[in-house]
């Protein structure tokens, strides 16, 4: 796929894309373990979300956030692309609707997660503008008019190209569940990110009783399975991808894929087996 945008700032988000999908599947395995242990009891649990308060995490918490917003964007103009190959006349136009898009919705997410750190950390400390409050959107204004002003005198109008789709097969089927369960991730990823990390004071607040009384409704076990299955199905077949663009060989390529398998094999049997067999002590 990179032929596709070599020599063009499009390349760059192909590259940004591909780092933040290997950065956000890595995540997806441990964050998938680490969930799993409220099975173990409530000690174990609460002292590894104590962990996760330190703001090494919560500076982390941030850059995944931003991580997973931009995958998706850049991912929905991708589908878009692939689906109305006419479209790539206008990628660079879309490339500055995806930074302008990102920044006006991460630039206040960030801050506030930035002020449940500092107000976990401190107790007294907090961003506390609401996000009504018209001086709270002021950075993400000026980032979005700095972009399209820098960007925008250069946007021209390249020649359309022809859909890049599989003919048919396992490459076809992994093609399209890609790109579906893609937009479907957008709003379960995203609903889970603002639920978890945004409101009610983020993560300060999860402990093993808040995941207790959220797997104890149907509706959530199932809103959490749907995003596991989808996601652990879109990064493994990701991976898969990026793993045959970069290993040649067989022998390598074999292991590399049988362990790539094995490994979101096991995790996804864990989380699954714990988001319906939990009980709480």
């Amino acid at each position: 796929m990179f032929w596709r945008y070599r020599g063009d700032p499009s390349m760059w988000a192909w590259l940004l894309h591909r780092l933040t999908g290997v950065g956000i599947f890595v995540f997806l395995l441990v964050h998938i373990v680490d969930t799993a242990l409220v099975g173990w009891g409530r000690d174990l649990y609460d002292a590894m979300m104590q962990l996760y308060h330190h703001p090494i995490f919560r500076v982390g918490e941030i850059l995944l956030f931003g991580a997973v917003l931009f995958h998706g964007l850049n991912g929905l103009r991708v589908i878009i692309l692939d689906f109305a190959p006419t479209t790539t006349v206008y990628q660079r136009q879309m490339l500055i609707g995806v930074a302008v898009v990102f920044f006006i919705t991460f630039t206040p997410a960030a801050l506030v997660m930035f002020g449940q750190m500092l107000h976990g950390g401190s107790g007294h400390v907090s961003w506390d503008k609401p996000l009504t409050e018209w001086r709270a959107w002021l950075p993400t204004l000026s980032a979005a008019i700095a972009i399209f002003s820098v960007y925008a005198p250069t946007v021209n109008l390249p020649r359309s190209q022809a859909s890049v789709r599989p003919m048919g097969g396992l490459e076809l089927y992994g093609w399209l569940f890609i790109r579906i369960s893609g937009v479907l991730l957008i709003f379960l990823v995203l609903g889970h990110l603002v639920i978890m990390h945004l409101i009610d004071g983020g993560v300060n607040r999860v402990n093993y009783d808040f995941v207790a009384q959220r797997l104890a409704t149907p509706f959530w076990r199932t809103y959490d399975f749907a995003l596991l299955v989808l996601a652990m199905g879109h990064g493994v077949w990701g991976m898969r991808n990026v793993l045959l663009d970069y290993i040649h060989r067989p022998v390598p390529r074999l292991i590399a894929l049988s362990l790539l398998y094995t490994v979101a094999g096991i995790v996804l049997a864990l989380g699954a087996i714990v988001l319906f067999t939990f009980q709480p002590r």
